[in-house]
């Protein structure tokens, strides 16, 4: 019977079901045959998603899609853009940045890939980057900022980990802390790597004090 059920999951991967969905009954697979009841599994379901900790994760979802209602996303493309937009490979240099920045704030990857993806898709696409790359370095960026505060899967991990009572106990800041410089380092790596892919591209010219101030006065409520 397991060996069946095992059959009509990866036929349902094969056929594309939610990733979600396989793990979860892959999951209860496993419950089951530890002879655990399907109960318990709900009962626990619930204890978790009834925790004060997991509030946060809809907030900040709320948050995201405001900012991208706001128009935030166009001001942190215009004043990363002129902060670096005229080093050699300045546009996806804007486009790790903007993206990072911008999970940093909501938590979520999605909401940055929809915010930010319609703007800097299309404008490395016109600046002659190649198509994979482009994609790449949005979905890569876009996934940086969940090592930074307020990462819902980082919250998430924390929770349930807390749930094991580890020695020394694991912390929510303290993940957030040790999420820090990775995430500076893979901000840097792909920074590095950008200009080598834009070699042979146009080089963009080099921003005015003038705009450089008036994007950081635009986008001055976002800076704090």
């Amino acid at each position: 019977m397991t060996i069946l059920l095992i059959a009509i999951l990866l036929l349902l991967a094969a056929l594309g079901a939610p990733l979600f969905a396989l793990i979860a009954a892959i999951a209860l697979l496993g419950f089951n045959a530890a002879g655990q009841s399907g109960t318990a599994v709900a009962i626990e379901f619930y204890r978790l998603a009834d925790m004060p900790a997991l509030i946060a994760i809809p907030l900040f979802t709320l948050a995201g899609y405001l900012l991208a209602e706001s128009q935030a996303p166009r001001r942190l493309v215009r004043l990363t853009n002129a902060l670096f937009g005229w080093l050699p490979g300045g546009l996806a240099i804007v486009s790790i940045c903007a993206c990072t920045l911008f999970t940093a704030f909501t938590g979520a990857t999605g909401v940055t890939l929809v915010a930010l993806g319609a703007v800097l898709y299309p404008a490395l696409r016109h600046a002659q980057y190649p198509e994979r790359f482009s994609l790449g370095l949005l979905t890569c960026s876009g996934s940086l900022g969940l090592l930074l505060v307020p990462s819902m899967p980082l919250i998430l991990y924390g929770v349930v980990a807390q749930q094991f009572h580890t020695t020394p106990p694991v912390a929510i800041d303290a993940l957030f802390k040790a999420g820090l410089l990775p995430c500076l380092l893979m901000i840097v790596v792909l920074s590095l790597y950008s200009p080598w892919m834009a070699r042979g591209l146009p080089r963009p010219e080099r921003t005015s004090r003038r705009e450089v101030w008036a994007s950081v006065k635009d986008a001055a409520w976002e800076l704090p």
